[in-house]
This record gives C-alpha cells, structure tokens and sequence, in this order.
C-alpha cells in the first residue's frame, strides 16, 4: 500500500492510498482532504510523464501519483509531499489495510503458500519493486504475474472487507 501525505501552503492536508504492490500496477484508491480547494487541485487535470493523463479516483498506479505530486510540487501549488509504503510483513500492516487482524494473520500465510511464496522471495521482490531495470534483469514475466496476482488477491481481500 502506498500512502501519500500532501500539505498546503496555508495548512490544508490530504492524504491519498493506493492498494498496489508494486509501483507500476494499478490500485484502489482512497482520497481524503481537508479543503475543498486543495481536493479540487488535486484531483482535475491529473497527468504523469509515463502515463499522460489520468482519473484519480477511479484507481490508479502509485507511480502515475507520485510523478503526479511532484509536478505540482515543483510549479509550487502544494508545500510538501511524503510518500510512506506499507509493506504486508509490517506489523501494523493490516491496520492501514482497515482489515481485521486476526483474519489476515490466518488468511495472508495461506495465501503465500497457495501462490507458492515465501516471506524472504516477497520482501526481497517489495524491495526491488521501486527499481523496474533491477525487475526486469531477476525476475522473468512469469514470476512478475505471480506477484501482480498476489496484489490482486489483496485488492480483492480490501474489497471484501467493505
């Protein structure tokens, strides 16, 4: 999960969540602001150098977001911006998922053993994931699927839980 923290010149805070593993894949997102002017920057006419233009909204890639905020940052729109990524091995993991945390302690291990994961091979790849040329050299396509499933099947899980 990537979260997002955005500050305003005058105070105004928003947070933007994207449920994804990986940078370069799509994700839910979860918006929340404090002012009105700030949502409205924000969320219109948002582009991303890799991507062109893009609906916030209606989910997205963390990557789209990030280039996103600092395009507004450098034309000096917004103050700040902080980017946090919550890893599934994180002890406060399932809380920012907003899942209850006896089932995911039962739920995520059995999953990794279905998908054939273990934790060292998913902290390893949650490590790399921010580098795509590092991606591309150790992990074939084959083993990139099973991990983008694996984000899947979390996305899945964060929707159930509504």
């Amino acid at each position: 999960m990537f979260r997002f923290h955005c500050e305003g010149f005058k105070g105004e805070q928003a947070d933007i969540a994207v449920l994804a593993v990986d940078w370069s894949i799509q994700g839910e997102v979860s918006f929340s602001c404090n002012d009105d002017q700030l949502a409205c920057l924000l969320l219109s006419g948002c582009r991303s150098d890799s991507g062109g233009f893009f609906n916030l909204l209606a989910g997205t890639k963390p990557m789209y977001v990030e280039q996103w905020l600092e395009y507004l940052q450098e034309q000096q729109k917004i103050k700040q911006v902080s980017v946090k990524i919550s890893l599934p091995d994180d002890e406060k993991y399932s809380e920012a998922m907003g899942l209850d945390e006896e089932n995911i302690q039962q739920l995520l291990p059995l999953i990794f053993k279905v998908g054939g994961f273990n934790r060292l091979q998913l902290n390893r790849y949650l490590k790399q994931r921010n580098n795509p040329s590092t991606l591309s050299t150790r992990y074939g396509q084959a083993e990139l699927q099973r991990y983008r499933l694996l984000n899947d099947i979390i996305r899945l899980l964060n929707k159930l839980r509504r």
